[in-house]
C-alpha cells in the first residue's frame, strides 16, 4: 500500500527561520534555562541550513549537518517520539564544544518530516525498521567517505530502540553509543502488567492501524509544567512548548495503534539480538521514568553483559537520581550528571 504523506508548508521559511532563531539564539528569551540562557552557537563555519535527502521510496529526511575544522570524532544524535532536531540545539552546543561534528536528523512522520496520515498529529509508522532503514541510509549518503572520524551515537527514548536494533545490524560503524532512558520496553500497565498495553496494541493494530491509540483523538496540545512526565526543568519543558507554538509544522500528538504494536514487536528481538553488538554501550536510566520500561533496559543490560564483543559499561543502566523520562533535557544536576557520563563515556572510545 502507498503510504499517505503530507508535505510540509511554507518548508522553505521555516528552515531558514529555523536555523537563524535556533542556531542564533532567538527564541531562548522567554526561557532561561537554570544556569543561564542557552547561549548562541558560535560556528566557525558559514550558517548552516536544515537539509532534506530523498530516501530511495521518495520520502525525504530533514538533517543538520554540523561540521568543523579539526574535529576529534562525529556525534551522531537520534531523538524520540515527537521530537525534533529543532529542540536540540542546547545538546549540540555541548558537543560541538567538545570538539565533535554533529549530525542531527528527524524520522520520518515527525518533526519536520512529511506525516503519514491525513491527521498531521498521529504518530504513525507502519514498519518499525523502516526508521533504522532510513539511519543508515542517511549515515551512507550524508556523512563524508572516506570517514576521518570515528562515530559516536547519542540516542533518547524511541532513538534508543532504533539505535540498538541498527547497532544489531550494522555492528561496525559505531565506535561507542550511549542510550538516553532507552525504549527498550514500554509501561504499558492496565490491569496485569508493563505488557498490556503492547498486547491490546497488537490487537487493534488489526482493525484499526492508523486510529489514536487508547481509542480517542490525541491531537497536539500544549501540555502543563505541573505533572508532566517528561522532565523537572520548567524553562527547557516550557522552551519545548514555545517552540512547538512557534513552528506548527512539528507538532504531534498520539501514537496509532499500528506505532504502539510495531513498535512492542521489535522488544524482544532487540534483547535475544543483543550479542551482535560489538561495542561498549552507555544507558543512562532514569530513576523516575513512567514513560519508559526501567526494568526492560535492566533486561537488556542483563543480555548484554552475556556478550563478550559488548556490554553496558557498568555492568548495568545508570541510573539517574531523581529524573523524570528525559534525562538529557532534565534539570541541571540530573542533566550534567548525564552528559559527565557520556563524556566520560566517549573519550574513553576515543582514547583506545
Amino acid at each position: 500500500m502507498q503510504k499517505k504523506t503530507r508535505k510540509l508548508t511554507l518548508a522553505s521559511q521555516l528552515l531558514c527561520l529555523s536555523l537563524g532563531t535556533l542556531l542564533l539564539g532567538g527564541p531562548l528569551g522567554a526561557a532561561e534555562l537554570e544556569s543561564a540562557a542557552v547561549k548562541p552557537l558560535e560556528l566557525p563555519w558559514p550558517a548552516q541550513s536544515t537539509q532534506y535527502l530523498p530516501l530511495t521510496d521518495g520520502h525525504q529526511i530533514p538533517y543538520l549537518w554540523l561540521e568543523q575544522t579539526n574535529a576529534q570524532a562525529t556525534l551522531v544524535i537520534v531523538n524520540g517520539r515527537t521530537e525534533t532536531l529543532l529542540k536540540y540545539q542546547e545538546l549540540a552546543q555541548h558537543f560541538l564544544a567538545q570538539g565533535y561534528n554533529v549530525l542531527l536528523f528527524d524520522h520520518r512522520g515527525q518533526g519536520l518530516s512529511a506525516r503519514y496520515t491525513d491527521d498531521p498529529f498521529k504518530g504513525h509508522i507502519d514498519e518499525f525498521q523502516t526508521y533504522v532503514d532510513d539511519m543508515h541510509q542517511l549515515l551512507q549518503r550524508v556523512l563524508p567517505e572516506p570517514r576521518q572520524h570515528k562515530l559516536l551515537l547519542l540516542a533518547h527514548s524511541m532513538g534508543g530502540a532504533v539505535s540498538s536494533l541498527y547497532l544489531e545490524q550494522h555492528p561496525e560503524v559505531f565506535a561507542a553509543a550511549a542510550l538516553s532512558a532507552p525504549m527498550h520496553g514500554i509501561q504499558g500497565k492496565l490491569l496485569f502488567s508493563e505488557n498490556d498495553a503492547c498486547a491490546l496494541g497488537s490487537l487493534m493494530s488489526v482493525f484499526s492501524s492508523e486510529g489514536y491509540a487508547g481509542f480517542a483523538a490525541a491531537p497536539f496540545k500544549v501540555r502543563e509544567f505541573a505533572g508532566n512526565d517528561l522532565t523537572g526543568s520548567r524553562s527547557r519543558f516550557d522552551w519545548f512548548n514555545e517552540l512547538n507554538l512557534q513552528y506548527p509544522q512539528i507538532q504531534l500528538g498520539g501514537p496509532t495503534w499500528g506505532w504502539l504494536a510495531q513498535s512492542c514487536a521489535v522488544f524482544e528481538p532487540m534483547r535475544a539480538n543483543s550479542s551482535s553488538l560489538q561495542i561498549p554501550l552507555l544507558v543512562l536510566q532514569a530513576e523516575l521514568d513512567t514513560v519508559v520500561s526501567n526494568r526492560a533496559q535492566n533486561e537488556f543490560c542483563q543480555a548484554l553483559q552475556q556478550n563478550p564483543e559488548s556490554g553496558c559499561v557498568t555492568g548495568g543502566p545508570v541510573v539517574i537520581q531523581g529524573a523524570l523520562h528525559e534525562v538529557l533535557f532534565e534539570q541541571d544536576k540530573q542533566r550534567q550528571q548525564s552528559l559527565t557520563y557520556i563524556d566520560q563515556h566517549f573519550a574513553k572510545a576515543l582514547a583506545q
